[in-house]
């Protein structure tokens, strides 16, 4: 009885319309942190069927313009129950504010400025007793600009973040007070409730971002040779099969080169597994550097232990063209010197295999066998040797 008759005295009704804006303010938050996670999730989600990719956007602006309308209504039904504008139906506002904000602070596709442009002119509009709203639209605008333009560099700082948080807030409040003839809505508890709101939504999308990242390095880690820094052959596979799947579909021909360092087992026993390290390290990147000048798109693996391979794409049918590259990798990889902690130097040797796909190919592994018998086959004639297609080319013996 005690507790019945404090609530409905004076002071027993401030808390209780207290607890309510804190628990509505609660409940609400958890809805709209799920619209952002939502909203990240189908931005950045891997999306199989053409047509989901193609409405990934629309998606995001069907969204979003239904947790505005959510917002709007539970706030006209909040205020209907407790039949005064104070607190309740403003409660919602920084929930609106929030879902505009981070739409397009996480959406940079022009279509979600402009559906959202349209939405808020209506929003305006239609708001009773503001005559002069054109300008606050206009300025509006001009703050969602700024938001979905520089949306990268506002959200990355704290500093940037919650001042401009603050600033687009400005006129949705500013519109909504003007029509409701200056009521007081609590200014501290709104303020308060509204840096609440831009904290959560700045937590939510940076820690997404974050666990993104660090998948990304996972699967980056996954298909890079962590030695060599080259592809590996996971993704040396992938990129096969990819290329003779393209072949297959527009004839679009690639050439393949694979070797081996010649008598790498003996460079380990001689003078150790870190001065082995090393010289992959060196072949890998001398590779690098001679592939990047060549005029074919290229990349590079380590598709074993001294084992290397690159791609060639969108080649044209040259044995000449092909020798030339096969000799000129041969021989720039001849001229790495390597020196150990002894002041030993030494350099290498490699044995080269090539082949082309081929029209009648029926397997993306065709290729690659065939470069690899003609690796083998290099070799077998006494290594230090390349061999292009089929053809053994001389190659001077090592010094």
């Amino acid at each position: 009885m005690l507790i019945g008759e404090l609530l409905f005295h004076k002071g027993g009704n401030k808390v209780l319309n207290w607890s309510i804006r804190i628990i509505t303010f609660i409940t609400n938050s958890l809805v709209l942190i799920g619209f952002a996670m939502l909203v990240d999730w189908i931005l950045h989600v891997k999306m199989t069927s053409k047509r989901n990719k193609r409405l990934r956007t629309t998606y995001v602006i069907v969204l979003t313009i239904a947790f505005l309308v959510l917002f709007h209504t539970a706030s006209v039904l909040s205020i209907m129950q407790q039949h005064n504008y104070q607190g309740y139906g403003w409660t919602y506002i920084n929930f609106q504010i929030g879902t505009v904000m981070y739409t397009l602070l996480s959406s940079r596709h022009h279509s979600s400025f402009y559906s959202l442009a349209v939405v808020l002119l209506v929003w305006f509009w239609w708001l009773p007793n503001v005559p002069h709203w054109l300008p606050i639209y206009l300025v509006t605008l001009v703050l969602m600009w700024l938001c979905q333009r520089y949306g990268t560099k506002i959200g990355a700082k704290p500093l940037y973040y919650y001042p401009f948080g603050l600033v687009f807030a400005a006129p949705f409040l500013y519109v909504n007070i003007y029509s409701l003839h200056g009521i007081d809505v609590g200014w501290p508890f709104q303020m308060v409730t509204l840096l609440l709101t831009l904290f959560y939504l700045w937590e939510v999308h940076y820690l997404a971002k974050r666990q993104r990242d660090h998948q990304a390095t996972l699967v980056e880690e996954a298909r890079v040779d962590e030695l060599t820094q080259l592809n590996n052959f996971r993704v040396f596979n992938e990129d096969l099969l990819a290329a003779y799947d393209k072949m297959q579909a527009g004839g679009e021909a690639y050439a393949l080169y694979t070797f081996d360092i010649d008598h790498f087992k003996h460079v380990n026993d001689r003078y150790g597994h870190l001065v082995g390290n090393l010289v992959l390290e060196q072949v890998a990147k001398r590779l690098t550097m001679i592939t990047a000048g060549l005029d074919f798109p290229v990349k590079t693996y380590r598709t074993g232990g001294e084992e290397f391979s690159f791609i060639l794409f969108e080649i044209e049918e040259d044995f000449q063209k092909a020798s030339a590259i096969s000799q000129m990798v041969h021989d720039e990889l001849s001229k790495l010197v390597f020196t150990t902690d002894k002041g030993e130097t030494f350099s290498i040797t490699i044995s080269l295999g090539e082949d082309r796909s081929l029209k009648e190919d029926r397997n993306y592994l065709d290729v690659y066998n065939r470069a690899d018998k003609y690796l083998y086959s290099s070799k077998r004639n006494g290594r230090n040797i390349v061999t292009v297609r089929g053809i053994t080319l001389g190659v001077a013996p090592h010094p």
